[in-house]
């Protein structure tokens, strides 16, 4: 009980001086200051990351989609008629609905 008693009198002293302080910026707000400055890059690259592999599906799904058929009727009694039909591609989207690797799904929070 004692020991509770003097650690809670020393963080109550140690978070008084840190209010009180005005010499300028503490290692604490430096400290405070990097942690959200790294949470706001890490969910940047997070955004940043999920609209590239949109972006890169998109412009995959428009470059299966170019249709490359024609037809030539030909010249008669000169030259044959061609033909060329494009086969169709069908796209499957990621919906990013996956199972982290190593967790069961039992585990997984997420999904």
């Amino acid at each position: 009980m004692f020991k509770t008693a003097m650690l809670k009198a020393a963080m109550l002293k140690t978070v008084r001086l840190l209010w009180q302080e005005e010499d300028g910026v503490l290692s604490f707000e430096w400290s405070l200051l990097g942690v959200i400055v790294v949470f706001g890059i890490v969910g940047g690259l997070a955004g940043a990351r999920d609209a590239i592999i949109d972006e890169l599906g998109d412009t995959a799904q428009a470059l299966l989609s170019i249709d490359q058929s024609y037809s030539f009727a030909g010249i008669p009694g000169v030259l044959d008629a061609s033909v060329y039909t494009d086969v169709r591609v069908t796209v499957i989207d990621c919906d990013r609905n996956f199972a982290d690797v190593g967790v069961p799904p039992l585990w997984d929070n997420e999904s």
